[in-house]
């Protein structure tokens, strides 16, 4: 059992007192500048539509899930193959390797591929060529490629991808196992906790957003089957799913467009909320934007080779509903809140209550969602770079429900 810590309670203990919060300082700003309810109400409509009922809606649906969820239990073993693909990852990576191995499901396969490393990946790795695959390839420049090597040698019906700054719980592998029993389930999300939280205030703060993100979020995902994203941080496919489609892409963002494609073959992806993993997170601001931006720019470039599935009732659930909830929320609504509110304000006149209320409801998300559109239109061509305004967004994407 993962035990939970000070700062993964404290997120908790944010997020429900959060939209409490926010709500009173609307109400005390409103009474300051004698707005009344009708005028309230318009004021922050999209906000309510959006964000309140939706926050409401995970309190009340995510306890009442969870204790009526009946954990599966294993009725077969499958053969299990572990890829973990490194490219100079000398120093985490035999600790990593050690962290797999100790999984006592007996029915396992460890598969490592070097990635075309300059240090002393390899060797460090060596030690453990009695228990693991140990295989070694050129530098292919994308983790894709590594995937698909190891997967040519993996033996498994299920596949889990482990990167190699990640390390696996100790009985995570037996969880899946009891999951994959269900021969419905083609895909699987373990939940992600940070390892290096307690280097600065930044790695808390993605711990928080790590907790959050899965424990809220992804539950909430795979329960309305609308899991778009599994990390490939720790992903489980089956090896058969991978072999119809091709196995992984080599394509920045191949989680989530691997994600995309199990859906479309009408596969059911899960979250497995006792599969637990822990992941290095950036610990410098200049490592986290770089991160953040290859994040956002993948997930443009897959949502624009994946369009087809939108609102198409071919794909269900992910295709009507997931997809497109993943453009209003990540990308609309951050025009429309501050359009409609801006609007209203204009309307009413209250030039101070719209400059206040905006710095403080409004800017770290704004910052966040144009750094994501503004560089997104790089990849459909535009030869110019938009000067992008980094906030300290982190806070609102650590303390925020989604």
């Amino acid at each position: 059992m993962v035990m939970v810590s000070l700062l993964n309670l404290l997120a908790f203990g944010l997020n429900l007192a959060l939209i409490p919060t926010m709500l009173y300082a609307i109400f005390f700003l409103a009474g300051y500048f004698n707005i009344g309810a009708w005028g309230l109400v318009l004021m922050f409509l999209p906000a309510f539509l959006l964000d309140y009922s939706r926050a409401i809606g995970k309190a009340v649906i995510l306890p009442v899930h969870e204790l009526l969820r009946k954990p599966p239990r294993p009725t077969y073993t499958p053969i299990i193959s572990i890829i973990i693909p490194a490219h100079n990852e000398e120093k985490t990576i035999a600790a990593r390797i050690a962290s797999v191995l100790e999984n006592d499901y007996k029915f396992k396969e460890v598969i490592v591929v070097d990635d075309g490393s300059t240090d002393g990946t390899y060797a460090a790795a060596s030690r453990f060529k009695e228990r693991v695959k140990l295989l070694s390839r050129p530098k292919g420049g994308i983790k894709a490629y590594a995937l698909n090597y190891g997967l040519s040698f993996a033996k498994g019906e299920v596949v889990v991808t482990v990167d190699a700054d990640t390390m696996i719980s100790r009985d995570a592998i037996n969880k899946i196992a009891a999951y994959f029993s269900n021969p419905n389930i083609l895909a699987a999300s373990g939940n992600l906790r940070v390892i290096n939280e307690n280097k600065n205030l930044l790695t808390r703060l993605q711990s928080y957003e790590y907790v959050i993100a899965f424990d809220i979020g992804r539950r909430l995902q795979a329960l309305f089957r609308t899991l778009l994203i599994i990390p490939g941080a720790m992903s489980v496919v089956r090896k058969n799913v991978l072999e119809r489609i091709g196995g992984f892409d080599p394509f920045l963002g191949e989680d989530f467009d691997l994600t995309l494609k199990v859906h479309k073959i009408k596969g059911r992806v899960v979250f497995i909320p006792d599969c637990y993993a822990f992941t290095d997170v950036p610990e410098s601001w200049a490592s986290w934007f770089r991160q953040r931006e290859r994040w956002h720019r993948s997930q443009i470039r897959v949502l624009i080779r994946h369009r087809n599935i939108f609102f198409r009732r071919t794909f269900g659930t992910p295709g009507i509903l997931g997809a497109p909830d993943m453009v209003l929320m990540d990308m609309l609504a951050i025009f429309i809140r501050p359009a409609w509110f801006a609007y209203f304000m204009h309307v009413q006149n209250f030039l101070v209550f719209w400059i206040v209320a905006y710095v403080v409801l409004f800017r770290s998300r704004a910052s966040h969602a144009f750094e994501r559109l503004f560089r997104a239109r790089n990849v459909v061509g535009l030869k110019e770079r938009l000067p992008i305004t980094f906030s300290f967004n982190v806070l609102q994407t650590a303390l925020q429900f989604r």
